[in-house]
């Protein structure tokens, strides 16, 4: 088989790239961190900065091209940090033999050049047999949890748990809340403080986002104490809670359990085909919420490797 390695453009091949996640989640069943609204985020994300062609340089496609119309058989994403994430076809798996050397070199051109020791690391569920067997022979270690996948059964019937006196869950008005949203968002991510009302709009016009599934938990005093956003992708119906979180003055109340129910209630009329928290926290708040909430719990490893 012939297969072409070439660079992502967003705008040009998000839809392209969406499908065949979409596709690949159908044929296997496999639950892995870049489902589509994932993609999608990484334009339209509320947090950080805008996005920019620029952007686009760390995800690459792999296409078959033996046949008149190339098809996308894998897509990769690599993060500054040096983690990466291969989605590949289940009838093309052993392309990650080369795969992963690519993503090494791809890593070594764009480290910076005070980078001591280069690092590289992926997170892989314990269930990709095929994949672990690749990276060992390629020279990868096991490191140890680093997240769990949380899948939800969409037989389960949707929880019923309510937030405590003095607490009202609704969705947001992003226009009119954009200060307490920023600042309970920024309670949790540190990284949200630089969000702005222009991210927010973009954020909004993500295909994955629906506003009476942008949700908060408003306090007596108007501020707001938790939230969540149900993603959920148009064309394959996967379902993300992401973010979740909860102002750190307010918990141990429940509020985390009351949301997250109130979000996989309200879901249910979008018919999902899956409702998942993909990379989910592995501390021990996170793992007592989730399992609360009817969630199956998958440890994902990190493979990691000095190259």
């Amino acid at each position: 088989m012939t297969y072409r390695l070439r660079d992502f453009r967003f705008d040009e091949d998000f839809d392209l790239a969406r499908r065949f996640l979409g596709d690949t989640f159908e044929l296997t069943g496999e639950h892995y961190t870049w489902v589509p609204s994932r993609l999608e985020n990484e334009k339209h994300g509320q947090c950080g900065s805008e996005h920019s062609p620029e952007d686009d340089k760390w995800i690459k496609i792999w296409e078959h091209v033996d046949d008149e119309s190339p098809t996308i058989v894998a897509v990769t994403i690599l993060k500054s940090n040096g983690y990466f994430w291969i989605n590949v076809h289940p009838d093309h798996r052993a392309l990650v033999k080369e795969i992963v050397p690519a993503i090494e070199a791809q890593r070594k051109q764009m480290s910076k050049a005070e980078e001591e020791e280069l690092k590289i690391g992926t997170p892989v569920p314990i269930s990709f047999k095929s994949r672990i067997a690749h990276l060992k022979e390629l020279g990868y270690e096991e490191g140890g949890v680093c997240e769990h996948n949380r899948i939800r059964p969409l037989n389960l019937p949707p929880p019923e748990f309510q937030p405590p006196e003095g607490y009202t869950v609704r969705h947001v008005a992003l226009s009119e809340d954009f200060e307490e949203y920023r600042k309970v968002l920024s309670a949790v991510f540190p990284h949200c403080t630089s969000m702005t009302e222009n991210l927010v709009r973009i954020y909004t016009e993500a295909e994955f986002y629906n506003d009476d599934l942008d949700l908060v938990v408003e306090a007596l005093d108007g501020s707001f104490a938790a939230f969540v956003t149900v993603r959920i992708d148009p064309i394959s119906r996967m379902a993300e809670l992401e973010p979740v979180g909860t102002h750190p003055d307010h918990r141990g109340l429940g509020l985390g359990k009351a949301i997250c129910a109130e979000g996989i209630r309200r879901v249910q009329k979008y018919n999902p085909s899956c409702i998942v928290i993909l990379g989910a926290a592995s501390t021990e708040s996170a793992v007592r919420l989730y399992d609360s909430l009817g969630f199956s719990k998958e440890d994902v490893h990190l493979w990691k490797k000095i190259i």
